[in-house]
């Protein structure tokens, strides 16, 4: 869809529209109407009409409840125009669907709206029983052909390591397969090895291991011919996993957040003195380092960025 309008009570859609730019950035084709709370249907009618005529080409309205004014108003209206698809039951995980894939149709988000209702306890309690690493990769026992021929697709630093811009946007944009998230402390935490599981996409298989040891499978052509996403949570890892022997040829930076002495290089990025030099330790071994926050944006030159 060319427009999407987040229709609500109160300030819901708006809160939608927040949350969705702090995952995917600034996105100029969503627009919000809500039911004021000392409005009524007349001025939310009066709204979305306004809001409506001043938009070219196809539409989507996602309406937050199912048999709401907000919803009522869109049908009574737009029911019948063949350009406008309606649908009620917001969330923010099918808003950030239909931004990042406008191709993808009114049923597929009604199913990943019904698949991304889950009991996160009873799931965490089935991931901590999954069976080991060492049992999922009994399919590539015989893995020495592939050793020295990664299919990497993309490795990034990211200290939130697993949430919406990795699973949702540049995993799925780029066709991975398996996401390796290399980090000692988490490869040490049962629980936090739990919560990445549930918080990877189903379809995609997750290695979360130290740092030496991701490097050792890669190199060893463990993982086949699978397209390979490589996850580290700061540039110490990262380093590591080169000084290791892991194949790098270059690192997109995402997400690290303020620590006290930190100081800004992009406004997702806070780096401490200690992390520059790591940087440029990476830097000299032949690695291009770039800054990208999702995909659509525009790729940024970390090195360049950090040194000025």
């Amino acid at each position: 869809m060319e427009n999407i309008v987040l229709i609500s009570h109160g300030g819901m859609a708006e809160g939608v529209k927040v949350s969705l730019e702090m995952i995917v950035g600034q996105q100029e084709h969503i627009h919000t109407v809500s039911l004021r709370p000392d409005g009524d249907n007349i001025q939310f009618e009066n709204e979305l009409n306004e809001k409506m005529k001043a938009l070219n080409g196809s539409t989507l309205i996602i309406a937050d409840l199912l048999g709401g004014t907000p919803c009522n108003v869109a049908v009574k209206n737009y029911l019948n125009v063949e350009d406008v698809e309606i649908i009620a039951g917001m969330t923010l995980s099918i808003v950030i669907e239909a931004v990042v894939n406008q191709q993808v149709s009114i049923k597929e988000l009604i199913g990943l709206a019904k698949e991304n209702i889950v009991d996160v306890k009873a799931g965490m309690n089935k991931a901590e029983k999954d069976i080991s690493e060492a049992n999922l990769e009994a399919e590539l026992s015989n893995f020495s052909e592939y050793a020295g021929k990664a299919n990497i697709v993309n490795t990034r630093i990211d200290e939130r390591l697993i949430h919406g811009q990795v699973a949702g946007i540049w995993s799925t944009s780029l066709d991975t397969q398996r996401i390796i998230v290399a980090n000692d402390e988490a490869a040490a935490d049962p629980l936090q090895k739990s919560s990445l599981r549930m918080a990877a996409p189903t379809s995609m298989r997750l290695s979360v291991l130290p740092v030496t040891e991701a490097a050792e499978n890669i190199l060893s052509g463990k993982y086949g011919k699978q397209r390979l996403f490589l996850l580290f949570k700061n540039p110490t890892d990262v380093l590591k996993f080169i000084e290791a022997g892991g194949p790098i040829q270059a690192v997109n930076v995402g997400n690290m957040s303020y620590k006290e002495g930190a100081r800004e290089v992009t406004k997702s990025i806070q780096v401490l003195e200690t992390e520059e030099t790591v940087f440029e330790t990476i830097a000299s071994k032949g690695v291009n380092v770039t800054a990208q926050l999702v995909p659509n944006d525009p790729v940024i030159d970390f090195m360049k960025k950090l040194r000025s």
